[in-house]
């Protein structure tokens, strides 16, 4: 007979000797006091039209895309996805991508 076949938990557990279980403890999330890198400058830009010169500059120096991506950028920043993100600027990246390529197929 194996250790745990009995079904009678006296026989399966040698004497004085029970299973332990940890008292349940009460959970609380936590989430953190700080925003992720770069959250306010997207904040602030996510202000201005798409066919600025602020928002294009921000397009280029901080998210690191052409130009000419901007207005997918910023349909990326609308959706928000970038808010729930451990890493905004990669959410926006490939959210513009995904928008950009979107409206190429609509053509």
């Amino acid at each position: 007979m194996k250790f745990g076949d009995s079904k009678n938990p006296r026989r399966q557990f040698p004497a004085g000797r029970s299973p332990t279980v940890a008292p349940q403890k009460d959970y609380l999330p936590v989430r953190s006091g700080r925003k992720p890198p770069f959250h306010a400058e997207i904040e602030a830009a996510s202000n201005f039209p798409d066919i600025s010169p602020e928002f294009r500059t921000f397009v280029m120096e901080v998210v690191g895309m052409p130009e000419h991506m901007a207005s997918s950028d910023a349909a990326a920043i609308r959706q928000q996805k970038w808010k729930i993100s451990p890493n905004p600027l990669a959410s926006i990246r490939t959210a513009a991508h995904q928008e950009a390529r979107r409206n190429l197929l609509a053509r």
